[in-house]
């Protein structure tokens, strides 16, 4: 009678800051790859309060405990654990780490995905808030800076200095920046943590969000985002992902003892809108009813460049001209946003075939679905499934 193979399963130390919503992302995805494949036994960090924060006493359990590999953020113990010569995958928060293998975000595309989305909304007073000290919030603002400067629009930015300022005084501080961007703003926030004093501050100074400030930030933390007045949008880092994709690599590396040849690259997924970034910073009339037409109608009905204009009073050659001018797009480009966004969605949110999802949202000839997304995203739709929708378990 033939057995089944029973195979080896690791020990492999996962210190991750459980109260930071990016880290417990990437926890998930870890961990789903461990209930699919069960391989790996994990060390945890305890419970506070059964275990103090103490570096030394913890890195003497970890060493009794023998890992077999380590996914570990940036902490004070780091270079005693790069001396035990394990397969050590690390999440830093304030640098790369040349000789080492690590987890990093695209935060440049991270940046330029913000800039995009505020941009291509209409605004042109723009603002960030970021850190002074940390690469990723630097790679952040780079991004935003670059792509608000291909439209000729200047970023206002705000950077908090920890050396020179306490957590709780930010909003006072903030209060006073705000004052110097013309309405109607919007505000790109390097993490979602930033925004719940932004929020704050923006109380004081009587902004309504979000008509008067738009507020966007990043890793989509439901708890502060969801709890928050208005609630907040943010970006979707798809940590999930990338949790997952460390966890086979560092399968891989502990079985054939083969280091990764590259960092861990996670791409940013989606704008998650709430109620913060709901307006429209246009001040035409017209094509505000032109967007809001298709804003209703595109992510349901195949509609059409005519379709837009006999929504508004204008000819299709002013229409256009106007698109041109307040959004740098065209009519059909944004019918196009539109659509392929809600395409986007299904995929990785649903189990539908790309012809249902072509009979959904009212394609004339769904056999087009294929072509219409590639064009636009460079992915097939199944290609796009496989790389953002999270795996199902077993």
């Amino acid at each position: 009678m033939n057995k089944t193979k029973v195979e080896k399963k690791f020990r492999v130390a996962v210190l991750l800051d459980a109260s930071r919503a990016y880290d417990r992302d990437v926890l998930r995805g870890i961990t789903h790859f461990n209930k699919l494949y069960d391989r790996f036994n994990f060390f945890f960090y305890s419970p506070k309060y059964i275990h103090a924060d103490d570096n030394t006493k913890l890195i003497e359990r970890l060493w009794d405990w023998k890992p077999e590999g380590i996914v570990t953020r940036e902490i004070p113990s780091l270079e005693t654990m790069r001396s035990w010569n394990i397969p050590m995958i690390v999440s830093p928060h304030t640098r790369l780490y040349k000789d080492c293998v690590n987890l990093w975000a695209d935060n440049t595309g991270i940046g330029e995905l913000a800039a995009e989305y505020f941009l291509n909304k209409g605004y042109k007073n723009l603002g960030l808030l970021g850190f002074k000290k940390f690469v990723w919030s630097l790679e952040r603002e780079n991004g935003f800076q670059l792509s608000a400067g291909k439209r000729h629009v200047r970023v206002e930015k705000f950077l908090f200095d920890d050396h020179r300022m306490l957590w709780e005084d930010l909003p006072l501080r903030l209060l006073s920046w705000l004052k110097t961007i013309p309405k109607p703003c919007a505000i790109f926030s390097v993490t979602d943590e930033l925004n719940v004093h932004l929020l704050d501050a923006a109380k004081v100074a009587d902004y309504k969000v979000p008509d008067e400030l738009a507020i966007l930030g990043v890793d989509n933390d439901e708890l502060l985002c969801d709890m928050a007045l208005p609630t907040l949008s943010s970006i979707d880092q798809n940590a999930w992902r990338a949790g997952y994709e460390i966890a086979q690599g560092m399968l891989q590396w502990i079985e054939t003892q083969k280091r990764p040849q590259q960092d861990f690259m996670i791409k940013p997924n989606v704008v998650i809108e709430r109620h913060s970034t709901s307006a429209l910073a246009i001040e035409d009339e017209q094509v505000r009813k032109a967007l809001n037409y298709i804003n209703v109608n595109a992510p349901y009905r195949d509609i059409h460049v005519n379709d837009v204009v006999h929504a508004t009073n204008h000819s299709r050659r002013i229409l256009e001209k106007k698109f041109s001018l307040l959004l740098n797009s065209s009519i059909l480009e944004e019918i196009k946003k539109v659509r392929i966004k809600r395409i986007k969605n299904f995929l990785a949110e649903s189990d539908l075939t790309a012809q249902q999802i072509a009979y959904e949202m009212g394609f004339g000839n769904p056999d087009n679905i294929t072509r219409y997304f590639k064009m636009a995203t460079g992915f097939k739709p199944l290609e796009y499934r496989k790389e953002f929708q999270p795996k199902k378990s077993l």
